[in-house]
């Protein structure tokens, strides 16, 4: 009885922590200023897009706004950074 009530008070902090984790993320992207250029990828990041209807109903606002959270996602460079170094050790094996 004992191990399953440890193991349900894991599965809470973990899930806490998980909430916590993207709670931060939001408010890092909220507060953080947005990037324009980004010097490891040599190319300009996307940036939030004008509002026209028009590209609503093409879908292209929404591609675009995609875009946008993607380039302008908090600590980006690390990410970017991880993902390289994790796809260098797997081509290594």
């Amino acid at each position: 009885m004992n191990k399953n009530k440890n193991c349900a008070i894991i599965k809470k902090i973990l899930s806490m922590l998980s909430l916590l984790f993207v709670l931060a993320m939001l408010i890092l992207h909220l507060v953080l200023p947005n990037k324009t250029f980004s010097k490891e990828e040599k190319r300009y990041l996307a940036q939030w897009p004008d509002f026209h209807i028009e590209k609503v109903l093409t879908g292209d606002y929404g591609t675009k706004v995609e875009s946008y959270f993607s380039d302008q996602f908090p600590f980006r460079e690390f990410w970017v950074h991880i993902q390289e170094s994790s796809k260098q050790i797997l081509i290594k094996r």
